[in-house]
């Protein structure tokens, strides 16, 4: 008998564990609080690095997120004057590129337009889940409910379903990084780039600034800068204004880079990140993948990769279950191969975002003399183990043997 999966939440980790449910055979229903256009817009880009794009590549998706979007190769960190403090160099760790940005309502696009009529449902708020006789029911806001086999909490940061499933307990909340995030898109006609990067992260005192390529002529760019809590956030409408200010002692491009900016177009956000629940986040019937089990931090660029790779592994895992009886020590035997690996994105995602966000002038000065020293080629090994990943088998191959 074929499982029927029920996955809440349409992002990037929902909609591609929707489109590894297609492939595997398995029925599949998603389900977004979101009207459409909500679903498929966002801000900002997103860059999809090469063990996600590992996952695309098995899903069929790969060459046209490379058309979409812009192919990442070189590129590095500099300090705020513009001098060089790493420049990468991706044949060292056996890739002819990093991956590819994309806008992220380009890419949300992609991914729902990859999924046949009707998979998708959207003004459904999640509101709990029932354990019925080896099956599981699923509670929306507006009173209606649906059946399945297995529950995939896709739903981000504040999840609905990782509430459900503990609602008897007390859930740690996010950790704030002291950080505060602003993000979006920007037409870099005029702007006076090195050609031979497709991006660039800049680091001053306790900010930093970054920019990528995206594809159709546009690029993304983020901003970081170390913000009490407390601290009121900004205005729409003031921002534009406000990054001129922290960033007023950077050389070019940043200034450029800000000057070229849509006030509409920029989105600011706190920035959390929490460890996964040891040793397992589910339970029963039911899991979660993507930030509604272990946000990161976004200084290594993994948090939508490790809901990509979540998805991938969770549906394989899925289909290779013989028995359907054994699907909650299916889900738990995922939940703890994953753990591992995401613990290791979280640890290195707040080591790379504790030194970009250094505020003491000497131990900056440190930093940018200790990265200027670093062999390159060391550098790029540093993370070789994130870019080795390959995704569990294929599922062409499983449903020949249907």
């Amino acid at each position: 008998m074929t499982p029927k999966v029920i996955i809440i939440g349409g992002g990037i980790g929902g909609l591609t564990c929707a489109i590894a449910c297609v492939q595997a055979g398995l029925e599949v229903e998603l389900y977004e609080k979101r009207t459409w256009e909500g679903m498929v817009s966002g801000p900002g880009g997103i860059f999809i690095q090469r063990n996600a794009m590992s996952v695309y590549e098995k899903l069929g998706l790969a060459k046209a997120l490379y058309e979409k979007g812009g192919k990442i190769k070189k590129g590095g960190f500099s300090n705020a004057q513009g001098k060089p403090l790493y420049i990468n160099s991706p044949e060292f760790v056996n890739c002819s590129d990093l991956g590819v940005c994309l806008g992220r309502p380009v890419l949300q696009k992609l991914l729902y337009d990859a999924l046949l009529s009707g998979i998708v449902q959207t003004n459904k708020k999640f509101v709990e889940v029932r354990e019925k006789e080896e099956k599981i029911e699923v509670c929306f806001e507006d009173g209606e409910t649906t059946w399945g086999d297995v529950l995939v909490g896709a739903d981000g940061l504040y999840s609905q379903v990782r509430v459900s499933l503990n609602a008897d307990e007390v859930l740690e909340p996010p950790v704030y990084s002291g950080m505060r995030c602003w993000r979006g898109c920007f037409n870099p006609e005029g702007i006076n780039f090195n050609p031979e990067y497709s991006w660039m992260e800049y680091w001053g005192k306790g900010n930093r600034l970054a920019y990528f390529t995206i594809g159709d002529g546009q690029r993304s760019f983020y901003a970081f800068d170390n913000v009490p809590l407390e601290s009121p956030r900004s205005q729409p409408g003031t921002r534009k204004s406000l990054l001129r200010q922290l960033f007023k002692h950077y050389s070019s491009p940043v200034p450029q880079i800000i000057e070229a900016l849509e006030e509409t177009d920029i989105y600011e956000d706190n920035i959390y990140d929490r460890l996964p629940l040891t040793p397992v986040w589910g339970k029963n019937r039911v899991t979660l993948i993507g930030d509604a089990a272990h946000p990161v931090q976004p200084s290594i660029g993994q948090g939508g990769c490790m809901a990509i790779e979540d998805a991938y592994e969770l549906v394989y895992s899925i289909k290779t279950c013989a028995d359907l009886s054994q699907l909650a020590q299916t889900l738990r035997q995922f939940e703890q191969r994953r753990t591992p690996r995401i613990t290791q994105v979280f640890e290195s995602s707040r080591q790379i975002s504790s030194l970009g966000q250094l505020e003491n002038s000497l131990s900056c000065q440190v930093r940018n003399w200790i990265y200027r020293l670093t062999p390159t080629w060391l550098g790029d090994l540093q993370f070789k183990w994130l870019f080795d990943y390959q995704p569990s088998g294929q599922y062409s191959a499983l449903r020949g043997n249907e």
